[in-house]
């Protein structure tokens, strides 16, 4: 009798943390952050107006524990609108079932610039990677 107590409160345990975080709901919230990191490198007045595309995947250049999001956005000052793309890679990691999900920017391409890291080597200044890491947290947390 103990078992089946055991097993159900098991069950419903695991069905009350499945899902909590689940791909698209991560997506999402790499996507705006990494949309937060862009304006933060857009000349002064400069802001992303629009999303137009967003696209997810695995990253193929770090490996495991790695996604790529790529962004086609719309550039705007009030009066010009340009369309732009950008990219970022984030190191993410997904806790059992689904029950934490904790993501952090690993690199930004914007306006043909590469910012963050790559394998150990920091690309630009440590105040630009806190700005950047400061920026995207800030947006994905909200």
């Amino acid at each position: 009798m103990k078992t089946y107590y055991s097993l159900a409160l098991l069950l419903v345990a695991t069905a009350a943390l499945t899902g909590c975080v689940d791909r698209k709901a991560a997506d999402e919230r790499l996507a705006n952050g990494c949309a937060s990191g862009v304006e933060i490198y857009l000349t002064n007045g400069f802001k992303v107006k629009e999303i137009k595309n967003k696209k997810f995947e695995p990253s193929k250049e770090e490996g495991a524990g790695y996604r790529d999001v790529t962004l086609s956005y719309v550039e705007s000052d009030g009066w010009a609108n340009v369309d732009k793309e950008a990219k970022c890679v984030f190191a993410e990691e997904f806790g059992m079932f689904g029950a934490t999900y904790g993501a952090n920017i690993y690199q930004l391409q914007v306006n043909g610039q590469t910012y963050g890291k790559k394998g150990k080597e920091l690309l630009g200044s440590y105040e630009d990677m806190m700005k950047l890491t400061k920026a995207v947290d800030n947006a994905m947390n909200h």
